[in-house]
């Protein structure tokens, strides 16, 4: 009776230790970064092998990332949710950023805020 309890416990557990255990990144996949401010497009790319993409140029302001576009919604669903980390690359006052991916209509997408100050270089990284 003890071993089931036991193995009932750590079985419910199981999932959220994969969940946490996953956090690799996520390769291949089409990526668009626009102004919130008026719309453009300030990148459309795709991720390498490390889930990562160089953006050359963000000013301060509100941006959308949206990640996926292209895969099926109930796939996106299913994940829950993706990293975002913005890395600065030629800034050193720019601090780094981590946010969390929802799915949306179109794909996984998260509104971030490039705070003010200098315009600066990002490493962006997603991962599942």
């Amino acid at each position: 009776m003890l071993g089931t309890l036991l193995a009932s416990i750590v079985l419910a557990f199981l999932p959220v230790a994969i969940a946490r255990a996953a956090n690799e990144p996520v390769t291949g996949i089409d990526v668009i970064i626009r102004s919130k401010a008026d719309g453009r497009v300030i990148i459309e790319t795709v991720t390498d092998t490390r889930g990562a993409f160089v953006v050359k140029e963000m000013r301060p302001g509100p941006y959308s990332i949206e990640a996926g576009t292209k895969l099926p919604l109930a796939l996106l669903k299913r994940s829950g949710g993706w990293g975002i980390a913005l890395i600065p690359i030629s800034a050193k006052t720019v601090k780094p950023q981590k946010h969390r991916a929802k799915p949306a209509s179109r794909g996984m997408q998260v509104d971030i805020v490039v705070p003010d100050g200098t315009t600066a270089a990002y490493t962006v990284i997603i991962t599942d």
